[in-house]
């Protein structure tokens, strides 16, 4: 059985990776912290809105990876909020409210912060297809960013 493939029209993108501008549709770019992004996904989610993803995707700590994105499917009429999204986003929240430091963009000499926005592309990006939000693809040649 292959992949099914949806309408963007029902996803929404929370990042604050501003590379995917012009690469990913229906996308809010967050200005702040990965913290931020979990956080303003975490309103959406108390409004019915779905997880497409785990929030702690590629397994990083916070001192690690400055750049978080999260998609959310739209919720179905007079949907409740999903339980497991809530779990997933408030465990996510607590880890890195733990942390004591947190990675913010842009705080790592550039070319470190471009490998890190393009290793968040790439950890998205199947979920991106999957639910028809990409435009292009963002590739790496020898450390430079080819859109």
């Amino acid at each position: 059985m292959g992949l099914l493939y949806s309408s963007s029209a029902n996803y929404i993108c929370y990042t604050n990776n501003y590379e995917l501008k012009g690469h990913v549709k229906a996308m809010s770019l967050v200005d702040g912290s990965a913290l931020d992004v979990l956080s303003a996904a975490r309103d959406k989610i108390h409004l019915g809105w779905k997880l497409m993803a785990d929030p702690l995707y590629g397994n990083f700590k916070p001192n690690q990876q400055p750049y978080r994105t999260l998609v959310l499917r739209h919720p179905e009429d007079g949907a409740a909020a999903d339980m497991e999204s809530l779990s997933l986003i408030e465990n996510s929240l607590a880890v890195y409210g733990a942390s004591p430091v947190r990675r913010l963009p842009g705080d790592l000499p550039a070319d470190m912060d471009a490998d890190f926005r393009y290793l968040d592309f790439v950890l998205m990006e199947d979920t991106f297809r999957v639910c028809g939000l990409l435009f292009s693809v963002i590739e790496r040649i020898s450390g430079e960013v080819s859109l």
